[in-house]
């Protein structure tokens, strides 16, 4: 059996995630405080401003996306024998923060979408 070794995480690296970690909740809180969050377009597309449900689905991802960069800095300074079981919950969070994302849009694009029948009278 091999002894035991913690992982050693670069103090650089650790110092990066706990920064992403404090951006993505200073985001997520700015979008709460505002009720809305813009996403901008790319090429002459338009912005995206997420609301209501599909903002709350972002944050959701946000927040998954910031423990999960915690979860770097947490692991370097667990000394127990669990590095798999971090990068499981790592893995699982990851997962969360892309399903979120695509709930987020998806949702959006149905929320914005045009009716293709219009009722109504016609002259």
């Amino acid at each position: 059996m091999e002894d035991y070794s913690p992982n050693k995480i670069p103090n650089s690296t650790r110092i990066f995630n706990i920064i992403l970690a404090l951006f993505l909740i200073g985001i997520c809180f700015y979008a709460g405080i505002n009720d809305v969050l813009v996403y901008p377009g790319v090429r002459g597309s338009g912005s995206v401003e997420l609301t209501g449900m599909p903002l709350l689905f972002f944050c959701v991802a946000l927040v998954s996306s910031a423990i999960n960069a915690a979860l770097t800095v947490i692991d370097h300074y667990d000394k127990r024998d669990n590095e798999k079981s971090y990068k499981q919950m790592s893995f699982y969070l990851n997962i969360l923060s892309i399903f979120a994302i695509i709930l987020a849009f998806g949702y959006q694009f149905i929320i914005n979408q045009e009716s293709v029948v219009v009722i109504g009278n016609v002259s």
